[in-house]
């Protein structure tokens, strides 16, 4: 890239170049055709003329400017690589560039087979902004812009691009950003006609009566209910519109060794949980279970109290390890297990703490259960500690007392994520629904009354854990309860759970 002599202004410079995936490989002869690997599908190229084959060949390379291939070249030939690049937008980054530099300013990026630029012109006064579902990160080599939205990302490559991302935080326009940003004019639109052609910035129109501007996106009812993490967590852990790696890769096996399949106990009295007896008690059909409501959590008569063989049962049916294995698909020091409820590719990266205020049995406290051995770890009994959890699951529930005992669920956001890329957090949480749906039923074919909550206190969890809440931290939470030893007569006002009833 041609860099002018000293002292005279930088000019603009469109600059294209493949993406990184993308291997080009000619066939034999002038005239045969040429072949874009990626990692989407392969694209022939019918016989590409001689700058067409230039121009790939450099833009595997890096940035280049069109106008050093076309230099000296035959009449059509602007055409013709026209038409070639056009078939390959989704494989193509456009960058704007200076010519006081060989780095670009930033590059637009496409992240799907499907991504197609919008040709976008822009007035001097039309409003601006960065669209409000825009997310701005940094990791060391530059700033990257991405959108739930858009099929495109932004890599701000020069620290003075960060001033006109920075500038487009705020509704403005072509004219202001032009007269306070150090770029040519055709620079700064530039720049801003490809953020608007990808979709990670919008152009509004000035509101009624000149009071502010109006973005479409503000006012559309489908986008209205999404909060933009929500989207951009959807979009990233599902395919389709994002390039980046998924599914099982063991991305970390080569650089961190794997979480084990069972978490090491921790430190504590310990106490054994009863195994579920052979009686000949009825259970109900699995079609009563899933029809009959549940007995509701704040009704419970006094004289009711869960105990220890019923939590044993609940915890065995539920949540125990029945066999572990080696992953078939994986390395061999990845262990996977199988238990009650469905782990996706066996990494069952949840742990349940039992919470305990009124159990036959048990003291007070909040216990760590062992899947492998069927017992429970007393991990603290302070009251506080204890008092905390109960409050903030007697508010979520809407009880008026505190619950007889709740089972939080945590995740070893680790064990999940050294097998699987993109999708890893979005399995827990349908892990942690798979487990809470087993710990209902069989709580439902026991006759225990329970309440599973929206939401729980990671910052409790990790106190009580001792660990880490990056690491580790709450998922799910339910509230379980004893059932009504006799129904209640007509006009009976059952009393809240209340500690030492």
């Amino acid at each position: 890239m041609d860099v002018p002599a000293g002292g005279s202004a930088p000019e603009l410079q469109r600059l294209w170049s493949l993406r990184e995936d993308v291997e080009v490989e000619f066939e034999e002869g002038p005239d045969g055709d040429a072949l874009l690997r990626n990692r989407w599908s392969t694209v022939r190229l019918a016989r590409p003329d001689r700058a067409g084959r230039e121009a790939l060949r450099r833009m595997t390379f890096g940035p280049i400017s069109l106008d050093n291939i076309l230099c000296g070249a035959e009449r059509g030939s602007r055409a013709r690589l026209d038409d070639l690049l056009g078939r390959i937008q989704h494989l193509t980054i456009r960058s704007v560039g200076l010519t006081d530099s060989e780095l670009p300013l930033l590059s637009v990026v496409p992240i799907s087979p499907r991504a197609v630029p919008e040709q976008v012109a822009v007035g001097p006064d039309q409003p601006l902004r960065l669209s409000r579902f825009a997310v701005l990160s940094g990791a060391g080599r530059g700033l990257t812009l991405e959108s739930p939205l858009s099929l495109f990302r932004v890599l701000a490559h020069r620290p003075a691009a960060a001033a006109l991302l920075g500038a487009l935080g705020w509704t403005t326009t072509l004219a202001e950003l032009t007269a306070t940003l150090p770029f040519p004019a055709t620079a700064v639109q530039e720049a801003v006609e490809h953020l608007l052609g990808a979709g990670l910035a919008v152009g509004g129109r000035p509101g009624p009566d000149g009071c502010g501007a109006v973005f479409a996106e503000d006012t559309d009812p489908v986008l209205a209910t999404w909060a933009p993490v929500d989207l951009l967590f959807h979009t990233r852990s599902t395919v389709g519109r994002h390039d980046n790696d998924f599914g099982a890769t063991y991305a970390h096996a080569n650089r961190l060794a794997p979480e084990p399949a069972i978490r090491p106990v921790p430190a504590g009295r310990r106490f054994a949980l009863p195994l579920p007896s052979a009686t000949d008690r009825a259970e109900p059909p699995f079609a009563a279970v899933v029809e009959r409501p549940p007995p509701p959590v704040d009704c419970v008569p006094p004289a009711a109290r869960l105990t220890l063989s019923q939590l044993g049962e609940l915890l065995y049916r539920s949540a125990r390890i029945r066999t572990v294995s080696k992953d078939p698909s994986g390395p061999p020091e990845y262990e996977i297990t199988e238990r009650p409820y469905t782990s996706f590719g066996g990494t069952h990266p949840l742990e349940l703490y039992v919470s305990v205020d009124n159990c036959a049995g048990l003291p007070r406290g909040v216990f760590h259960y062992d899947p492998a051995r069927h017992r429970l770890t007393l991990l603290t009994e302070d009251r506080d500690v204890l008092a905390k959890v109960l409050s903030c699951s007697r508010v979520s529930a809407g009880l008026a007392g505190p619950p007889p005992l709740v089972i939080t669920l945590t995740a070893r956001f680790a064990r999940a994520a050294w097998k699987f890329s993109g999708q890893s957090y979005a399995l827990v949480l349908r892990d942690t629904g798979a487990a809470l749906q087993t710990l209902e039923l069989v709580a439902a074919a026991m006759g225990l009354a329970t309440a599973p909550l929206a939401a729980a206190d990671i910052e409790a969890g990790a106190r009580v854990s001792g660990v880490d809440w990056r690491a580790e931290s709450s998922v799910g939470q339910l509230v379980v309860g004893p059932a009504a030893a006799v129904p209640a007569a007509p006009g009976t006002s059952y009393l809240p759970w209340n500690h030492g009833v």
